[in-house]
């Protein structure tokens, strides 16, 4: 078994670097970060040409994802980083968990549902409907 950080031959070390080239070309540096070892992986688990090109390529996949939503999270500008599992039922007892959990599932705007958050002014409070 040929580990893919050192191949074995020159024609396999010219390839490599080939398809290194060509992630970098493609402006793919997570494919490229992971290619070692996606190709040790490909070795030693007896993966397909498919199962290991789809390994690498969901690698990079999920890096710009992330990189996305890094961006999209700075240009919204929000004043805290905040989850829907920090949310703070004690602090607003008012908000039913049962409706936060299912618009944090987002369903609505899968049957494009309407969504209206309503409250007195300077109160604080919110209602959901």
């Amino acid at each position: 078994m040929t580990n893919a950080k050192t191949p074995s031959t020159g024609a396999q070390a010219a390839l490599y670097q080939r398809l290194r080239s060509h992630l970098a070309v493609l402006r793919l540096p997570t494919a490229a970060e992971q290619l070692p070892a996606v190709l040790d992986a490909a070795a030693a688990e007896k993966l397909s040409v498919t199962a290991a090109l789809e390994r690498l390529l969901a690698a990079e996949v999920e890096a710009t994802e992330a990189r996305r939503l890094a961006g999209r999270l700075r240009f919204a500008c929000l004043p805290t980083p905040a989850t829907i599992e920090e949310f703070d039922f004690d602090a607003q007892p008012g908000a039913d968990p049962a409706i936060v959990n299912e618009l944090a599932s987002c369903r609505f705007l899968d049957s494009a549902t309407s969504v209206l958050l309503v409250g007195p002014p300077g109160t604080g409070k919110t209602h959901l409907g």
